[in-house]
């Protein structure tokens, strides 16, 4: 049973996350000054301490909340569907929607890598997106659905194509002619995957 002090450690830890995220998103991990943070959170800087150890603990927080929000989204968008093809379109959608918003673009596709390090950032991405890809491409290629190959290449193929489409959607100025340009190109790679015709 959570106690009255546990619900309010809680509310701090949702409060620190939701106005990082926003500064993240808004001015990148360089741009987002821990006391800034914790004055937007209603916190003291030594409340945020207490919950994370410096910027970076609060950072990658918040990529993998936007990483869970990204895989749950995609689980969902999948469960209703009628095999893995079927799946893996579906997820694939909801990915370009989701990364080409702002935050999530900026958030894990540009700084993660970078600030996390790739091998820790890949480390968070085969627990998310990337390992449900992988796991979907895998089961593609035992039904002979896809070319035969490593499902890890393929998933990681994907991955860079759909991170550029991301970017090319989240800085274009007409962002739905982007979307559907970049659905349609993502469309055609899935294709050529194939080795059933549509």
């Amino acid at each position: 049973m959570k106690t009255r002090r546990d619900a309010h450690t809680e509310a701090t830890r949702k409060a620190l996350l939701r106005e990082a995220r926003k500064l993240f998103a808004a001015r990148g991990y360089a741009g987002a000054g821990i006391e800034e943070i914790a004055r937007r959170a209603r916190v003291t800087t030594g409340a945020l301490y207490h919950h994370f150890a410096n910027k970076r603990e609060l950072f990658q927080a918040v990529a993998e909340q936007v990483e869970e929000e990204l895989m749950a989204a995609s689980a969902e968008a999948a469960a209703n569907q009628p095999g893995p093809w079927e799946m893996l379109s579906a997820g694939i959608d909801v990915m370009l929607d989701a990364c080409a918003a702002p935050d999530v673009y900026r958030i894990t596709f540009r700084d993660a890598p970078n600030v996390l390090g790739l091998s820790t950032w890949r480390a968070i991405e085969e627990r998310y997106a990337y390992g449900q890809l992988r796991a979907l491409l895998g089961a593609l290629m035992e039904q002979g659905e896809i070319v035969p190959g490593s499902p890890e290449m393929h998933a990681r193929v994907l991955l860079a194509v759909l991170s550029e489409v991301a970017e090319a959607i989240a800085s274009a100025q007409d962002a739905k002619a982007a979307r559907r340009q970049g659905s349609e190109l993502v469309g055609r790679v899935l294709d050529a995957l194939r080795t059933k015709p549509r």
